[in-house]
């Protein structure tokens, strides 16, 4: 059971490296925000990354596509031959 509540709790690392440069900017930034270094830098990473994951699974339409989107969910079914003919086709051999 320890070792559960251990694994639970532990932490991983990350390593990146960097220029002088990019150090020197990185340690301003943090001290203008009065943030620890690694608490600045996982702050922003995760930040950020939460923006690139949200944009890839939201879909964001105009009003007019939208309109056209949800009109059609009213209109009648219609059959994609295609689709009809590989839901009928013999399953592929496994292995």
């Amino acid at each position: 059971m320890a070792q559960t509540t251990r694994d639970a709790t532990s932490r991983h690392r990350i390593e990146v490296r960097v220029s002088p440069d990019q150090e020197a900017l990185i340690r301003e930034a943090a001290e203008l925000a009065h943030e620890t270094v690694t608490a600045f830098m996982l702050t922003t990473a995760t930040e950020r990354a939460s923006r690139l994951v949200e944009a890839q699974r939201t879909v964001t339409l105009s009003n007019e596509v939208f309109d056209r989107f949800y009109a059609s969910l009213d209109e009648p079914e219609a059959a994609v031959p295609e689709l009809v003919e590989l839901l009928q086709a013999e399953p592929l051999p496994r292995g």
